[in-house]
């Protein structure tokens, strides 16, 4: 009896996708971002012992591929098959093929020559990463045959138009970071709450993190996630922290999963650690609990998210890559964060083994100024700014007596940075460039005052000022432009540096992303807003004064209360 129950789901589901399918002939319904991630796993398919079930459901589908026709990939992504059809053994899967071949819309379906052309051209578009594996599956669908002739198939009309964009139209959720939110009617939303949340990743998170579409660490961490419970954890428990705030008939449903797979995500990671099992798994997951915690705890009395850095003071130096997606990611928020403590505080600071390793000196020199996708500016800036507050607080007589000349070789450094990308063009290129600009113009404000004790009356501050807060005005806020990367410490510069009226201003400008999704920034607008009385008691007459910025941030300047053990998130 069990035996026909799950034969007749797999129907159900099947069944269901192909009148999902009617409803659109054109194929202009289909998500190709999922039929991507589908797609690549079919094609190369896991080799760990631990993933033999799932190695098992793969196989299912890519021998009905390679028997009925690629298709059927369609029916898969829609109904969601994967686990209904691993159920299955031999005998019920083909009861389940014989059903589907006395019904004309299956018949159809894998007779389509655009249906066909459509998950061919998926694969072809995953091929840039899974070349051979991809060439030798084609080779297989095609009977042995060359596939070549496939590449000359005819387009498949409007939907062949939609695959040069998977993502989906964002709606009234592509204003802000999130760009896409699934219907609230579906089954999907109802009833597989992981299919969900790694869709919504997918479709909602990942397009919102950059412009840049070939360098977004956010997509590379899926195939982490893949064979990484803690990874694979994390994510889901980010996603339903964010849709949790869209939903709010469901909202302790979402609210629930994002406690329940953090705790797992946690405990998952406890146990690689103490095997010593996937350490760059365990920066993936490291890097998205970081940014959980950056994002949505509010309260101070809440653990500080760096503490998520610490992952580095227990994992072998010589195990892990210092240049990783996640490594970077983690190090970029630390010496931001960084800038807005006193030296006295930075001495007394023990640093994260991953900010006091020679990171720098491995990157490749033509790279050193090729901006981060997600961080949005260049390694050489990055470690400049670094450089800049490690100078700052360095009180040695050594470097005191050269303080000056190492400040002026850097500032040097600034002024002759060029920063760029090959990855975007168009509006998204000069959104990038711009981004990667504030940082610079920032970061030469920040060395006048920290380190030249220019005030931010010095006409070299005010110069500098008056253009860092024009272009932070004129980057998108809202919008398909608008991404994570917009300068959040470029902003926290300009509004410490500028009068009263232009920070006003530059409040003003920023309201959307206060108020939209989840971010840093109003952590970052309590700061700022804590030291208006402090600043504007500093006299116009005054243009250098020697450790002024280390008096700024001294607790009893701000009205904000603030805690010396936390560290403001700027990125």
């Amino acid at each position: 009896m069990d035996v026909d129950r799950k034969l007749n789901k797999a129907l159900e589901a099947a069944n269901d996708a192909m009148q999902h399918l009617s409803v659109s002939p054109d194929f202009s319904n289909l998500d190709y971002a999922h039929i991507d991630r589908l797609l690549a796993r079919v094609v190369d398919l896991p080799t760990e012992a631990n993933q033999r079930n799932t190695r098992r459901n793969l196989l299912v589908v890519r021998q009905w591929m390679v028997q009925k026709g690629a298709a059927v990939i369609l029916l898969e992504v829609l109904g969601q098959l994967f686990w209904r059809l691993g159920e299955l053994n031999g005998r019920q899967f083909e009861r389940f093929k014989a059903a589907l071949e006395n019904q004309s819309s299956y018949l159809s379906l894998v007779q389509d020559q655009r249906a066909v052309a459509i998950v061919v051209q998926r694969i072809r578009h995953i091929q840039k990463s899974k070349s051979d594996a991809c060439q030798d599956f084609l080779i297989e669908l095609s009977d042995g045959r060359s596939p070549t002739p496939m590449r000359h198939m005819s387009s498949p009309g409007k939907a062949a138009i939609c695959m040069t964009s998977p993502e989906p139209e964002p709606a009234a959720f592509g204003t802000g970071l999130i760009k896409f939110l699934p219907s609230s009617s579906s089954t999907l939303w109802k009833n597989d709450m992981e299919h969900l949340l790694i869709e919504f990743y997918i479709n909602g998170i990942c397009p919102g993190r950059t412009p840049t579409k070939t360098s977004n660490a956010y997509i590379t961490l899926l195939r982490t996630a893949d064979t990484c419970p803690s990874t694979r954890f994390a994510l889901l428990s980010l996603s339903a922290s964010y849709i949790e705030d869209y939903v709010h008939a469901e909202k302790e449903r979402y609210h629930q999963a994002h406690l329940f797979y953090m705790t797992e995500a946690l405990q998952s990671l406890a146990r690689q650690i103490t095997a010593g099992d996937s350490f760059d798994a365990c920066l993936a997951t490291s890097m998205l609990l970081l940014h959980h915690d950056a994002v949505n705890n509010v309260e101070e009395s809440n653990m500080c998210w760096s503490v998520h850095a610490s992952i580095f003071d227990t994992i072998p130096p010589n195990q892990i890559s210092p240049l990783c997606d996640a490594a970077s990611f983690i190090r970029y928020q630390l010496i931001l964060a960084r800038t807005s403590k006193t030296g006295a505080q930075l001495r007394n600071t023990k640093l994260h083994s991953l900010e006091t390793a020679e990171w720098y000196d491995l990157i490749p020199q033509n790279e050193t100024q090729c901006i981060n996708g997600v961080l949005g500016l260049s390694p050489q800036l990055l470690f400049l700014i670094s450089s800049i507050t490690a100078l700052s607080a360095d009180n040695s007589s050594s470097i005191m007596a050269h303080r000056h000349s190492y400040a002026q070789m850097q500032d040097s450094q600034l002024q002759n940075l060029r920063q760029w990308t090959t990855e975007v063009s168009g509006a998204a290129l000069e959104i990038v460039l711009t981004t990667a600009e504030t940082y610079r113009l920032a970061t030469q404000i920040y060395l006048r005052c920290r380190l030249y004790g220019y005030t931010r009356f010095h006409p070299a501050v005010t110069e500098l000022s008056d253009a860092l807060i024009s272009l932070i005005l004129s980057i998108p806020v809202t919008g398909p432009l608008y991404t994570a990367i917009y300068p959040i410490w470029p902003l926290f510069i300009a509004c410490l540096t500028c009068n009263a009226e232009t920070r006003d201003r530059l409040y003003q400008r920023v309201v959307p992303i206060r108020e939209g999704d989840k971010s840093t920034l109003p952590a970052v607008l309590r700061r700022i807003s804590g030291l208006r009385s402090w600043l504007a008691r500093q006299s116009p007459e005054i243009h250098r004064h020697e450790g002024w910025w280390d008096e700024m941030l001294e607790p009893e300047s701000s009205a904000h209360v603030i805690h010396t053990d936390r560290l403001l998130c700027l990125g």
